[in-house]
């Protein structure tokens, strides 16, 4: 996984996370985040903090989500790679 911080100051990092195909990332903390996705994606989730049941997520270019803040761990499920922006308030 490749992360870019494309803009940051005192109130808000903007990241740009890039999957290669079927590439699964170590555990990760993230904070209260808006995600803007920049492709079509496939992902399998596990949050660390809580059940740690994995939830299969899919998503289309030009969705954008809200998520709290957690630890987790994500994996590219697709055959291609997989980009999102990550607007993480601080």
């Amino acid at each position: 996984m490749a992360v870019t911080v494309e803009f940051e100051n005192d109130r808000l990092r903007v990241l740009r996370a890039r999957h290669s195909s079927r590439e699964k990332h170590p555990p990760i903390s993230r904070g209260d985040r808006l995600i803007i996705y920049l492709n079509d994606g496939h992902i399998r989730r596990v949050n660390k903090a809580g059940s740690h049941q994995p939830e299969e997520i899919r998503r289309k270019l030009g969705d954008v989500v809200w998520r709290d803040r957690s630890q987790h761990q994500t994996e590219n499920l697709k055959e291609t790679n997989h980009e999102v922006i990550i607007v993480e308030l601080k």
